[in-house]
């Protein structure tokens, strides 16, 4: 079964977005880890999950550029620096941004979340929303600048669910370090 840019696109998105649902992860990990996965990005799965820790709410918790958009900036250069030299990546992440921004308004955490700070429910379902965004924009864009990428799509790790059960154990592990 051949699959296209648009499915391999959303299989990512949803991937990110269950794993910031499950809390296991927040924005920016969620996304790197999603497709790192799923593209064959080669970094073993918690270095790319180490190197976004930092990007989420804002900026570690600064509320500046949203970590959705950290992860997705940071997930174009793993993929597209394998084959673009640096001024082309660079041109991908504008695009990123300038497509981010027209679809929610602003790159800024603070001004993403402003509305829905006070709600915890609202602020993670908003957040949820943005970080399945910024998976989809950063794979459309990949596909559309290196569309050798579609051949390298895992899709059977893109299918693949984790249980609830093994994501609270993973944060648990987390938490006792």
């Amino acid at each position: 079964m051949q699959t296209d840019g648009e499915d391999i696109a959303q299989a990512v998105a949803a991937k990110a977005q269950a794993l910031f649902d499950s809390k296991e992860m927040l924005c920016a990990d969620a996304v790197v880890s999603a497709v790192n996965e799923g593209l064959g990005g080669g970094l073993d799965p918690d270095l790319a999950r180490s190197l976004a820790a930092a990007f989420g709410s804002g900026l570690g918790g600064a509320g500046c550029l949203c970590g959705a958009m950290n992860g997705a900036a940071l997930s174009l250069a793993l993929v597209l620096s394998k084959s673009l030299p640096p001024a082309e990546v660079r041109k991908a992440a504008k695009k990123l941004h300038d497509r981010f921004k027209e679809l929610h308004g602003s790159t800024c955490c603070r001004v993403l979340t402003k509305a829905v700070k006070a709600d915890p429910a609202k602020h993670l379902a908003h957040c949820s929303g943005l970080t399945k965004s910024g998976a989809e924009l950063a794979v459309a864009i990949i596909l559309d600048r290196c569309p050798e990428a579609v051949g390298r799509a895992d899709t059977v790790a893109l299918a693949r669910r984790r249980s609830r059960l093994g994501s609270l154990l993973r944060r648990l592990a987390d938490r006792l370090g």
